[in-house]
């Protein structure tokens, strides 16, 4: 008990360090970064691939999950993602955008990896289809390198649940452009 009190105040000393001003929550002592910008503290759990199309047993798969903007997450609902640039988008906040006309979300840039990464893991771990554009997936993947926030995130969801999402693991990895059009199927 000693230890995993220990390694939970490691984690957080580390976390701060480098995330000083990122809003985070603190949940079963494991330290939460967020997803999205959180100016008022109204946050709710993002499900990255649609809850509403998971298996009920898949419905906490911590590597599909991270807290966000409650607000965001509402408007986004069960939409795609996307990044099109030849349809009219709305600001909704964060540098987020939709677009209702479609049932398209594009989240700001900084996620865009993140997001790629949940999809992905979620597509190889339980064989999901695949609900938006390939070569977007890829792409937001490959251009956007896991953060330490995403490492750190990940080292939390083994902790929880004794795996890691490979497509964070493996990023640097030789072989990981075959890996990812492997599963891609591109």
């Amino acid at each position: 008990m000693i230890f995993k009190v220990f390694v939970i105040y490691i984690n957080w000393l580390y976390y701060m360090k480098y995330f000083p001003s990122t809003k985070h929550i603190l949940k079963n002592n494991i330290l939460l970064p967020t997803l999205y910008n959180n100016k008022y503290k109204q946050i709710s759990i993002e499900h990255i691939y649609p809850r509403c199309y998971l298996k009920k047993d898949h419905h906490d798969d911590f590597h599909n999950t991270f807290i966000a903007c409650k607000n965001i997450n509402n408007i986004r609902s069960n939409y795609m993602y996307s990044d099109i640039k030849n349809i009219t988008w709305k600001h909704i906040g964060y540098n987020n955008y939709i677009s209702h006309e479609y049932k398209l979300f594009n989240p700001r840039d900084n996620d865009k990896g993140i997001i790629a990464r949940a999809i992905l893991y979620m597509i190889y771990k339980y064989n999901y289809k695949i609900l938006m554009d390939k070569i977007i997936l890829y792409n937001w993947c490959l251009d956007n390198p896991p953060s330490i926030k995403e490492e750190f995130h990940n080292i939390n969801g083994y902790k929880l649940q004794g795996n890691n999402n490979p497509f964070i693991t493996k990023y640097y990895d030789k072989d990981y452009i075959n890996f990812l059009r492997y599963v891609l199927q591109i």
